[in-house]
């Protein structure tokens, strides 16, 4: 017997289906607002997919108890079906002023806000909550529990598996931001308002980016890079992953970020610098650090766990493979402080 699918495995879920299973089943109300307009081949009320997987592997019907709300002014076409919440006491709800066209399925507990478009034969899996002012395009899928924020516009054919922010355009299989068309782009990846991308680039997931950043082109984020606000990232630049850039933080072309490099607030990194994550010393393993303010000219390179200190200039070709923590400004290979 196999325990995955065991219904049992989840005692308040079972728990639940006990319940009411006691529960007389009764049919659903279905509550039509003033003004709506309605198709003769609308099927309101019916159950849900809510079953669970016995110790069998067979489907255990979860009995619905719950109702149908539709607005004022709701208009829905030919062969819709919206299906009934589950709890006694709930709704699947359709908000005032929304159009829905043919063959739409809204599944079981949907929440669907006021003035919404939703085009011919959109799916709607159970739980979604969509907000006000939305466009969704025919033949769109959205999986189950996943909110679209107000405003939001799903392109034709979309399979939307992951939430979408207020105002945002997704599109594609699966559903990314309009923006990130040419750019290999996790689902995972987030990132604040006023996102401005190029094309070519690869976001890996787990990298967050703050608001009113650039990328340009052929950029690779690996996974745990972290990005502050104002942000300036230029074509051809590289993170390793698992570092952190501040706020207003410049790097330009094919410049390297290393493994656990901490750069902080209004650093400027010139082309083609490189920092290095295999330590050319024997020491204490720590991070490297870059202090706010500090600039790093063309070319330089940045050995690991060194530490360069506030509004410190490094100069071009460099090589950095101890501390600049005084004010001044660090030329050579090594890297000396210029009297």
């Amino acid at each position: 017997m196999s325990r995955k699918w065991a219904i049992d495995d989840n005692p308040e879920r079972m728990a639940w289906i006990k319940a009411m299973r006691g529960e007389p089943e009764r049919p659903p109300v279905v509550v039509v607002g003033e003004g709506a307009s309605i198709h003769p081949t609308v099927e309101f009320g019916s159950d849900g997919f809510t079953a669970e997987r016995g110790g069998d592997r067979k489907f255990v019907r979860c009995p619905n108890y719950g109702d149908v709300v539709i607005g004022d002014g709701v208009r829905i076409g030919e062969f819709s079906v919206v299906r009934r919440s589950t709890l006694p006491g709930t709704a699947t709800i359709v908000g005032d002023g929304t159009v829905i066209l043919s063959s739409v399925v809204v599944g079981h507990n949907c929440k669907i806000g006021r003035n919404n478009f939703i085009g011919n034969h959109v799916q709607l899996c159970g739980s979604v909550e969509i907000g006000d002012n939305c466009w969704i395009s025919p033949h769109v899928a959205v999986h189950q529990h996943v909110k679209i924020g107000d405003g939001a516009t799903i392109g034709l054919g979309a399979v939307v598996l992951d939430d979408v922010p207020p105002g945002e355009t997704v599109a594609g299989v699966p559903a990314v931001s309009s923006r990130f068309h040419g750019n290999e782009v996790h689902s995972d990846f987030r990132h604040g308002r006023n996102l401005k991308i190029g094309k070519y680039n690869c976001i890996y997931d787990g990298v967050i980016v703050g608001n009113d950043c650039t990328i340009r082109n052929h950029v690779e984020l690996r996974r745990g890079t972290v990005v502050g606000d104002g942000c300036y990232l230029d074509s051809g630049v590289k993170s390793s992953g698992d570092c952190e850039i501040g706020d207003d933080v410049v790097v330009r072309y094919d410049s390297i970020i290393a493994k656990n490099v901490v750069i902080e607030d209004g650093v400027y990194i010139s082309p083609q610098v490189m920092f290095v994550n295999v330590a050319f010393t024997k020491k204490t393993k720590r991070k490297t650090v870059v202090r706010a303010g500090a600039k790093i000219g063309t070319n330089a390179t940045i050995n690991d766990g060194v530490e360069i200190g506030r509004n410190v200039v490094i100069g071009a070709k460099a090589f950095v493979n101890r501390d600049c923590v005084e004010p001044g400004t660090y030329v050579g290979v090594p890297a000396r402080r210029m009297k």
